[in-house]
């Protein structure tokens, strides 16, 4: 039973009905696509594939893309025929191109253009079309939109599946057979309408900023026809919402490009002369495939590049891309004390060769090539990514006993305190053992009273008059303990104020100390700068003034 018909009101404006995946023409629309269908009417045969190759096919049906030619130049001859093809667009059999563009020859007698599909492929591009007939969305739009290079090519896909080679430019569409013949003019109009602006030379082609220096870095792309196109790598890295290695892939069917090009790389880093080894080219030309196969982001080609060779530098120092023979010369350029510097140059002699890339956050991680690279600017990124490995041997290598270099080493893992002030800490400690190797007895190694004021003595001049300052006025239970801190306070003149410190029996055994505390102090001052000293008979002298002489 049929369904019954839908109820209109008075007055009612009747709703048009669309079809899904359809819209309305705009003007422009209607204009572009008027014009196209009219050229599909009076020069439709020049809109056909020149086939410029003679070769033989061993099938036995024949050259299927002459085939399909030939159908269409049957419809062709009928294009005025329009209940012929209304037949044609609907027919059951027959190649599916051929009905595509009887339906398109039979909408370009349509008065009106109104309602029309809406094509959009990811790689051939969108277009308008009117449906007509049966045939293929992706045909009836490369037809109909035979002005779009990229999008009329699409009709001949089924044809490069099987092997046959496409080239489509403005002035045609040309299939070369089983090999990827370029045409004449083919690459020169590719390259006018790619978004490079490039400009003739000897050899081809090359991007306006290399005209007056192809030193520059720069891609060299070399096609099967022996034209070479140069492409600077800053034009390369310029923001563009379209891709050139896209435009030039979609500008032929199949849209692979390892068929009809070689693509070579010319960088150096600064600085490094020297050999990459045999498997650099071969690194590069993986980079070059994930480009030319259309899987990378065109913007980043010229630093995934400069990666894979930098990859294969075994020696020497890489400082932002900036090659350098020695450790010295590498950090030159960083911010940061002399003393972190002659560290980093120790550290970076012991990790030389031995593949490690340092990153901008200071986190060190295994590398290809032997060399250093370094892609942070801070130095204590530096030694602190290295620290781990050749802390220990590169304190040594500073100076500091291999005894001592382990504790420091492990101490500064642990804390991880700035190196310039754990450096400063190593200087001091270094120092004050300096000091205390001069003097002929050891702190806490003499007994008694005698003792008391060597160690106080010792400290004083070592670490400071501050030092021992503090040592003196603490307070003691014992009157003698007391007044050892006096003696050692009026022989250096800091006793001034701290009467009250001290009681007047302690100040008073302390005074009959002073003048031999005070030449054991300037004894003990020549010993630390250099001079001739009787430090130990100074020390009898004390031991003779608080009464422990034998």
């Amino acid at each position: 039973m049929p369904a019954p018909g839908a109820v209109e009101f008075p007055g009612q404006k009747r709703r048009k009905i669309r079809m899904r995946g359809t819209k309305q023409a705009n003007k422009d629309t209607q204009i572009r696509l008027r014009k196209n269908l009219d050229r599909l009417l009076t020069d439709g045969e020049t809109l056909l594939p020149e086939v410029t190759w003679n070769g033989k096919i061993s099938w036995r049906k024949g050259d299927p893309v002459k085939k399909t030619i030939r159908e269409i130049q049957k419809v062709l001859e009928k294009r005025h025929n329009q209940k012929w093809l209304s037949k044609r667009m609907m027919a059951k059999r027959g190649d599916p191109l051929a009905k595509a563009w009887a339906g398109s020859l039979s909408a370009a007698y349509d008065e009106e253009i109104t309602i029309v599909g809406d094509f959009n492929h990811p790689s051939f591009g969108k277009g308008s079309f009117v449906r007509r007939g049966d045939g293929k969305p992706l045909y009836l739009a490369a037809i109909q939109n035979h002005h779009l290079p990229s999008l009329k090519m699409a009709a001949w896909e089924q044809h490069a599946r099987k092997g046959f080679h496409f080239f489509s430019w403005k002035k045609g569409l040309v299939c070369s057979g089983f090999q990827p013949i370029l045409p004449d003019g083919w690459l020169e109009d590719v390259l006018e309408r790619s978004r490079f602006e490039f400009v003739t030379n000897e050899g081809g082609w090359c991007t306006k900023d290399l005209t007056q220096d192809q030193s520059q870095p720069h891609i060299s792309l070399k096609f099967c026809n022996d034209e070479i196109v140069l492409i600077s790598l800053t034009s390369i890295e310029k923001k563009s919402k379209e891709s050139f290695i896209h435009h030039l892939a979609l500008s032929m069917l199949p849209p692979n490009l390892n068929h009809v090009l070689k693509a070579t790389f010319s960088w150096a880093p600064e600085g490094f002369e020297g050999d990459y080894g045999e498997e650099c080219e071969e690194d590069i030309q993986s980079v070059f495939e994930g480009w030319i196969g259309l899987t990378m982001d065109e913007r980043s080609l010229p630093e995934r590049l400069k990666i894979t060779q930098l990859n294969h530098i075994e020696s020497g120092i890489i400082v932002n891309k900036t090659w350098y023979e020695s450790p010295q010369k590498a950090i030159a350029g960083f911010s940061g004390s002399e003393k972190e510097k002659k560290l980093a140059v120790h550290l970076l002699e012991l990790a030389d060769g031995e593949a490690i890339r340092i990153d901008q956050k200071g986190v060190s991680s295994e590398r290809k090539g032997g060399a250093v690279e370094i892609q942070t600017s801070s130095l204590n990124h530096i030694l602190l990514a290295l620290w781990e490995d050749y802390g220990a041997k590169g304190l040594e290598a500073y100076g500091v006993p291999s005894q001592d270099a382990l504790v420091l080493w492990e101490e500064q893992w642990q804390k991880k305190k700035g190196f310039n002030r754990f450096l400063n800490e190593i200087e001091t400690k270094r120092t004050l053992a300096k000091k205390s190797a001069v003097f002929p007895f050891k702190k806490g190694e003499l007994e008694g009273i005698t003792g008391e004021i060597n160690d106080l003595v010792m400290t004083g001049l070592i670490d400071g008059k501050g030092s021992g300052e503090k040592m003196a006025t603490r307070k003691r239970k014992q009157i003698d303990s007391a007044a050892v801190g006096w003696s050692w306070l009026v022989a250096t003149q800091r006793n001034k104020g701290k009467e009250w410190q001290f009681e007047q029996g302690a100040r008073d055994k302390g005074s009959a100390w002073v003048a031999s505390v005070k030449n054991l102090v300037t004894q003990g001052q020549l010993l630390i700068n250099g001079e001739n000293a009787n430090y130990e008979q100074a020390i009898d002298e004390v031991k003779l003034s608080v009464g422990e002489s034998s």
